[in-house]
């Protein structure tokens, strides 16, 4: 929240009535307007009223509240000069950061508006923020959420007083019924086709962390990386799929893959497990690919295992070779085996080597000759494989047929969110 004066604003606003009293008195209405009220004020009470006003702009508090003393202590004021008054003695409190008096004061003034209709429309609701936000300012955060409650329930719709409601509900440890009022705020955005405020994001994730709400939790970290993604938010949602209970196994390299789409690597232990994930799936490539990556992130082939890396790179090198050297003959036995498995993977090595097009063409006829087991995971991989050749169009098409437990959808889901965003 900003940082503001809240006594100095209300103070502004209260110099306008209290100067407009300088004029002269009106002259006297016609016969048919005798009975109505002169909103008059005798000159002494002006005078002590002004004095006020120039002693807070002085921020001459003690002299103010003196002053303000003497003012309260006038007898026989009219109902239009005991309001004005009221005003002052309320600019008073906000300048001393007196909540509860403040509010006191607040509560006589609306039941004098009540009768004189002195108010200007809306502004009962600014000074109900005002008070508000003093309790907020002296950490009374269950009674500001009370004023802001009040403030909207009387018909405000300023994002500020919504936001200060949320926040004070969660600061005074209302968790729930903050996390809602966040949750309000974020869907109204989404529906009207706008972007969610960072800071209700935030507060989201803060809210439903507190309240050990995981799939809450990941939700706002969902929408983070959805409208605000940053490599930080990213890892911590990519990590949350490692850290699923039921991952499967076989979705490990394609997390890998995630995670380096989104750019989450920043130690050595990220370049090398995607490396032996991918070698060990038969993807020399594209380990070596990953290798190559952490050598330019100063990850790799430096330290005290740069030997080891550097061997590792060779023997990438190798496979590859070797790879190329029989790729003919393999793809000749693959296209005689019924199941497109072997098929399929030839054309992902493919394009982990960026030969795209035939890669792709490869996995594509791969799927339309069937793959008995785990059919998901090729459709998966394709849409991967086409993101890499830079089809997104294609991807999203692809992602869209793909769903499935053990972290398939999300997989699923936060590819679709990477494409779109980054």
């Amino acid at each position: 929240m900003h940082a503001f004066r809240i006594s100095a604003v209300v103070a502004a606003c209260l110099m306008a009535p209290v100067m407009g009293t300088q004029a002269a008195t009106p002259p006297a209405a016609p016969a048919s307007a005798a009975s109505a009220p002169v909103l008059s004020i005798r000159n002494e009470l002006k005078t002590l009223l002004l004095d006020v006003q120039t002693l807070l702009t002085d921020k001459k508090i003690p002299e103010a509240k003196t002053k303000m003393q003497l003012a309260v202590a006038m007898p026989d004021k009219t109902p239009f000069e005991a309001f004005i008054t009221e005003r002052v003695v309320l600019s008073v409190a906000n300048n001393e950061d007196d909540a509860p008096g403040a509010a006191k004061s607040l509560e006589k003034i609306l039941e004098m508006d009540a009768t004189g209709h002195w108010l200007k429309p809306g502004e009962d609701l600014q000074l109900m923020q005002a008070v508000g936000i003093a309790y907020y300012r002296t950490k009374d955060y269950k009674t500001a959420a009370s004023w802001m409650e009040r403030n909207i329930k009387a018909g405000g719709n300023e994002p500020s007083v919504r936001e200060l409601r949320a926040n004070s509900y969660l600061l005074a440890g209302d968790w729930q019924r903050g996390s809602d009022l966040i949750n309000e705020e974020i869907q109204a955005s989404e529906k009207a086709n706008e972007t969610p405020r960072k800071i209700y994001l935030e507060m989201l994730g803060q809210a439903r962390n507190t309240l050990k709400d995981s799939a809450g939790y990941t939700r706002s970290l969902e929408l983070m990386v959805q409208y605000y993604p940053t490599k930080e938010h990213w890892r911590s949602l990519v990590n949350r799929v490692w850290g699923r209970q039921d991952l499967a196994v076989r979705l490990q390299l394609d997390v890998s893959r995630l995670g380096f789409y989104v750019g989450t690597p920043d130690e050595a232990s990220d370049y090398t497990e995607y490396v032996e994930f991918a070698d060990k799936a038969g993807f020399a490539a594209e380990a070596l690919a990953a290798y190559d990556k952490g050598v330019a992130a100063g990850q790799l082939e430096t330290g005290p295992k740069a030997d080891a890396h550097k061997k590792m790179r060779a023997k990438l090198e190798a496979e590859i070779a070797q790879d190329r050297k029989t790729q003919a003959a393999d793809l000749a036995a693959a296209l005689k085996k019924p199941d497109g498995l072997a098929l399929f993977n030839i054309g992902l090595n493919m394009v982990g080597m960026k030969q795209y097009d035939k890669g792709l063409e490869l996995m594509e006829k791969a799927i339309t000759k069937g793959i008995a087991k785990h059919p998901e995971d090729a459709r998966l991989r394709l849409a991967v494989a086409y993101v890499q050749a830079g089809n997104t169009d294609k991807a999203l098409q692809i992602f869209g047929t793909v769903s499935g437990p053990e972290g398939m959808d999300d997989l699923v889901k936060y590819w679709k969110l990477a494409i779109r965003k980054l």
